[in-house]
């Protein structure tokens, strides 16, 4: 790690146990370095929880008053919209309720709960898994699609070109309605593993903002399979710390409650290293077995990735080179942690760009 990267897993750790650390000498933090943690820490998703930890060293370190400026007005943000984002998932919920339509949060406001302060947590969307309440009236696909009816009828359009969940904005939050909860069409592995997640889904109810806020959740185990295989879905492009944050406050809470029957060799290596770097940079303290030989990569991938979402290069041939080899990365990376086809990876690539040709150039 270098020191930026110190600083901010020390702060993190502060938030996380609530305890001040002593591997860092904060008067020596100079306020160029605090300028560069705050941007990493907004980059990683994990600004507002690295301002907790801060606070527990305010006193010993210079930081810019410009900087606690920003960086306490930005938190103020996250936790205003936190409360939006509470009070829709809890009107949308009570609106399926009344039509006999079940709601679970996946992720966001609803595993919020498992953090120090829930709204630090770093949030995009409402994921959400819709479902009958009375099975004898009508099955849980059913309720799943007229839960988007619902939304249609309200003059609300409904996105439903993915086969895994319908998009929609509601009140000016953008919802995703899950139908399956992993990318069964893109990894073998996934099948299994998705038809287990809905034998684990049972939903417990849990409060949000205090009081003020009431949704439905998944149990412990649950969370444990779906985030650490959200989090490998994510970790060609898109692996963040907040991923990682995630998988630490579950294992600070519950400890190792990962399904027995998740027993891919090569997806518990990967959430193996996972629990690992958790240990070492975050502090928690699981002992697992396995996954030594991914703790570099999947560091390197989080903090340090070879390719980005975003195209660094400009014109059509080099756009289409950067991201030709970044998919053969992307291959070579994911085989790592799934058992994947090139021939089909590929198929998929360029037929995704033939039904969008213009995507091809961005």
């Amino acid at each position: 790690m270098n020191r930026t990267e110190q600083i901010l897993f020390a702060l993190l750790r502060m938030a996380l146990h609530g305890q001040p650390v002593t591997d860092i000498d904060w008067k020596t933090v100079t306020e160029q370095e605090w300028k560069e943690v705050y941007v990493v820490a907004a980059e990683q998703g994990v600004m507002a929880l690295a301002w907790d930890g801060l606070q527990q060293v305010m006193g010993l370190c210079a930081l810019p008053r410009s900087l606690k400026i920003t960086w306490g007005l930005a938190v103020q943000a996250y936790e205003e919209r936190y409360e939006r984002y509470c009070r829709t998932a809890a009107e949308l919920s009570a609106l399926y309720e009344e039509q006999g339509i079940g709601m679970v949060q996946l992720k966001g406001v609803g595993f919020s709960t498992y953090y120090p302060i829930p709204a630090h947590r770093e949030g995009g969307d409402i994921d959400i898994y819709t479902y009958s309440l009375d099975k004898e009236k009508r099955t849980d696909e059913e309720a799943n699609r007229i839960a988007d009816e619902l939304m249609r009828v309200q003059g609300i359009e409904v996105e439903t070109e993915s086969y895994k969940h319908s998009n929609f904005c509601y009140q000016g939050i953008p919802v995703e309605n899950h139908k399956f909860f992993l990318n069964k069409h893109k990894y073998k592995v996934a099948e299994p593993m998705d038809a287990l997640l809905h034998r684990l889904l049972t939903p417990v109810p849990a409060e949000l903002c205090g009081e003020k806020y009431r949704v439905m959740v998944p149990p412990p185990a649950f969370n444990a399979l779906f985030l650490s295989f959200h989090a490998a879905q994510h970790f060609i492009l898109g692996f963040r710390i907040h991923h990682l944050f995630d998988w630490a406050c579950l294992l600070k809470r519950e400890g190792w409650c990962l399904p027995k029957e998740v027993t891919d060799e090569k997806l518990l290596d990967f959430i193996c290293a996972l629990t690992v770097l958790c240990n070492r940079l975050l502090g928690t303290e699981v002992s697992v077995k396995g996954g030594e030989h991914l703790v570099g990569k999947v560091y390197e991938q989080m903090m340090h990735p070879r390719y980005s979402e975003k195209i660094p290069v400009k014109g059509a041939l080099p756009v289409l080179w950067y991201k030709w080899k970044r998919m053969l990365h992307g291959q070579k990376m994911l085989g790592l942690i799934f058992d994947v086809s090139v021939t089909k990876r590929v198929m998929r690539y360029v037929w995704s760009h033939l039904k969008k040709p213009k995507s091809i150039w961005k």
